[in-house]
């Protein structure tokens, strides 16, 4: 595991960080690694959260009260995301052919969900989902040099059937066959 991944977090109980950290430095030290004392930290997640390759980690309560450790896309994610597709759906790509933006931003939205489709990722799907659909709908209106009704001219059905946009799943249940 280390010999790929020189970062990673350990998610212990309350009062007993030492301990892990402890276990993980015994096994870093039978493989012959090194153990940074520099870049760790002990964080108490109840009260402050981390953020970790792209994901924010905080201890949250269910529904039932039960605490748990509630991993989703940062607002950072979310925004590189965004430009991403921007990129893709701007006044200079205007020109293209539909079905060809349309594959590119489907290869965008599919990348970037595929990697934050792990941990509690329903809600923000949710509103990059919007945020991409309602990014190519105006694109298309547009396009097609529309002056009003934005929302009738394309509707998520059309921009899915007709144009074929590969939506963010509507919740973290899914796979990629």
């Amino acid at each position: 595991m280390v010999r790929y991944a020189d970062d990673f977090v350990v998610l212990s109980p309350p009062g007993r960080s030492a301990e892990a950290r402890q276990e993980i430095e015994g096994w870093l030290e039978s493989r012959g690694l090194e153990f940074n004392t520099r870049k760790t930290r002990t964080v108490n997640l109840t009260q402050e959260g981390i953020r970790f390759l792209g994901f924010g980690v905080k201890v949250r309560r269910s529904r039932h009260g039960r605490p748990y450790a509630h991993v989703e896309a940062t607002g950072e994610s979310c925004q590189a995301l965004r430009e991403k597709v921007r990129g893709v759906l701007n006044h200079r790509t205007q020109w293209r052919a539909i079905g060809e933006v349309v594959r590119e931003v489907n290869a965008v939205a599919r990348g970037w969900s595929g990697y934050f489709h792990y941990g509690h990722s329903a809600g923000v799907f949710g509103k990059m989902r919007y945020w991409t659909s309602n990014r190519l709908r105006r694109w298309l209106w547009r396009k097609h040099g529309c002056r009003g009704g934005l929302h009738k001219h394309s509707t998520q059905d059309q921009l899915e059937e007709r144009h074929g946009l590969w939506s963010l799943p509507r919740s973290a249940a899914w796979t990629t066959a």
